[in-house]
């Protein structure tokens, strides 16, 4: 299970950062009141390799949301009988939080993943050999928010990659951070820290 976690988290972002830096055209961008962004030259093997798995993923997940939440609904009177059952960590108040997760997954993840391959593909670019494409390939190229005015579309697909992420921690959050054993855990770390503090004051200061 270890491994399998290990290859889980790894191997999509490896394979991520390989594509990027294939169809990546110079360092970054530095976009006005926004901050760096990347520089993928949105070709078709742009699209194909960044923006096509999101979306067979977000398919899939949403495919065993609706799974997932049709088998709770249709047999709700047989749920709790069934965690009872077998013994493990699983109880009714952590499925229902998945329960939750995989409903907000399904009405954000797809949808955002089909407006981001759109859009891009409206503004996508020829294909260019290796060397044509990384021939500048250190310029760090800035940009006004002037430019990005005129294209209301293109500045809403930049804060939408900045604020979804964000949105997904707070959400991730208020389903599996807030139950009664992540506030003990929050609340035990705290206690540890506080102590330490308390500690190093007293040998540095002698004094509480």
């Amino acid at each position: 299970a270890f491994w399998s976690d290990v290859a889980i988290c790894l191997l999509p972002t490896t394979l991520v950062l390989i594509v990027s830096y294939c169809v990546q055209a110079h360092r970054y961008n530095i976009v006005e009141n926004f901050g760096c962004f990347p520089a993928t030259w949105l070709e078709l093997y742009a699209i194909l390799g960044l923006f096509v798995p999101p979306i067979l993923c977000a398919a899939g997940s949403f495919i065993c949301g609706s799974f997932a939440i049709y088998n709770f609904l249709a047999q709700r009177r047989r749920f709790q009988a069934v965690l009872q059952q077998h013994s493990s960590s699983l109880n009714s108040s952590r499925f229902l939080r998945l329960i939750g997760v995989a409903a907000v997954d399904m009405v954000l993840s797809l949808p955002f993943g089909v407006y981001e391959i759109i859009h891009n593909s409206y503004n996508l670019q020829p294909t260019y050999s290796w060397a044509d494409l990384h021939h500048s390939f250190d310029l760090v190229q800035e940009t006004d928010q002037s430019i990005l005015n005129a294209q209301p579309g293109s500045w809403a697909s930049i804060n939408l990659s900045r604020w979804t992420t964000t949105l997904a921690a707070f959400i991730y959050f208020a389903f599996f951070g807030m139950h009664e054993d992540a506030l003990s855990f929050h609340a035990s770390t705290w206690s540890k820290i506080t102590a330490a503090f308390s500690y190093t004051w007293m040998k540095a200061f002698g004094t509480s």
